[in-house]
């Protein structure tokens, strides 16, 4: 397999694990802060930092995801019989 087909597959795989993981974690932090917010008649402060938070987990999750790719950027082995024109 070529080295760009390659690409293309590890940053549509990061893409669409980087969109999973943002939105399960707004939605934990939603959930549990508006369940926290009922529970304890604090609204709407759960619910912010809940969102708050499952952002910033998100983007976290982005950081760490974009050091991996960019580590094994130039350990793709790169196809010798194919010669690109």
């Amino acid at each position: 397999m070529k080295k760009d087909y390659w690409n293309y597959a590890r940053y549509a795989n990061f893409a669409l694990s980087f969109g999973i993981t943002m939105a399960l974690s707004i939605f934990l932090g939603l959930y549990g802060g508006s369940w926290l917010d009922k529970r304890l008649g604090t609204s709407p402060w759960f619910l912010l930092t809940g969102i708050l938070l499952g952002v910033a987990v998100s983007f976290k999750a982005l950081l760490s995801e974009l050091m991996v790719l960019q580590k094994t950027e130039d350990t793709i082995p790169e196809d010798d019989n194919e010669k690109e024109e």
